[in-house]
C-alpha cells in the first residue's frame, strides 16, 4: 500500500514485478504527476508527429539530390497533388508518386548535379515549410527550354501538407523565379539603363554564370 496526495494505492500481488521494483516505478510515476501537474501528453505526441513530418519532407530533398526514386511510395501519398505542375496541361493531370517521380526525373535531366540544401525547416500541425538553396548546372533541356550551360543558385520556400497516412499529400512552392531565369540567361532588362537595377534586384551583380568560369 502506497499513500500519495491523501489517497491510498494498492500494489497488485500478481503484477509480475517484485514488490520493491514495482513500488519504485509507481512512486516515480506519482512524483512525475505531482511535480508536473500541467504535463500534457497530447503536446508530446504532437511534437513527435511534427518531427516525423520533418523527416518525411527531408526525404524529398534526398530524392532530388540523388535521383533515387525507388522508395517514393513510402513518403508520397497516392493522392499527392503538386500545385507547381498545374502550369503544364499534361503534367497537371499527374498525381501521387507518378507526378513526383516525373518532376525529379525532368529536373535532373535539366540539372544533373541538382542539389537542394536545407536552410531552415519548420513544422506545425500537418504542415511542413522548408527553405532551400537550390544549385545546379543546366546541361539538359529544362522542359521546353534548351540547355544553356549556366549555373543556378537561388532560394525557394516549399510548403507541404502531410496526410493522415503520414505521407506527403500536397505541395506548393514560392520560388525566386526571376533570379532563376536571369541566371539561365532567359530574362534580361529591356534596355541597358535598367541593367544596374536589374542586377541588384536579382543578386546577379558582378557574377558570372557560365560553366567553367
Amino acid at each position: 500500500m502506497i499513500k500519495a496526495n491523501g489517497k491510498k494505492y494498492a500494489i497488485p500481488s500478481d503484477f509480475g514485478l517484485s514488490s520493491s521494483s514495482f513500488t519504485f516505478a509507481f512512486v516515480g510515476l506519482l512524483l512525475l504527476v505531482v511535480a508536473y501537474p500541467k504535463f500534457d501528453i497530447t503536446k508530446v505526441l504532437a511534437q513527435s508527429t511534427e518531427e516525423n513530418n520533418i523527416n518525411t519532407v527531408r526525404r524529398v530533398a534526398d530524392a532530388f539530390n540523388t535521383g533515387n526514386v525507388s522508395n517514393v511510395s513510402k513518403f508520397i501519398s497516392p493522392q499527392y497533388f503538386n500545385h507547381e505542375s498545374q502550369v503544364d496541361p499534361v503534367r497537371g493531370q499527374l498525381r501521387g508518386p507518378e507526378e513526383f517521380i516525373d518532376t525529379v526525373e525532368n529536373l535532373r535531366i535539366a540539372f544533373p548535379n541538382l542539389h537542394h540544401e536545407e536552410q531552415q525547416i519548420i513544422a506545425q500541425g500537418d504542415k511542413v515549410v522548408t527553405i532551400l538553396n537550390i544549385t545546379g548546372t543546366n546541361t539538359g533541356n529544362f522542359f521546353i527550354l534548351p540547355p544553356t550551360g549556366k549555373n543556378i543558385s537561388y532560394e525557394a520556400v516549399h510548403i507541404y501538407r502531410i496526410g493522415e497516412d503520414g505521407k506527403i499529400a500536397e505541395h506548393k512552392a514560392i520560388r525566386d523565379d526571376l533570379t532563376f531565369l536571369v541566371q539561365l540567361g532567359v530574362v534580361k532588362p529591356s534596355s541597358a539603363e535598367y541593367e544596374p537595377f536589374f542586377q541588384a534586384l536579382t543578386g546577379t551583380m558582378n557574377t558570372t554564370n557560365s560553366t567553367g568560369s
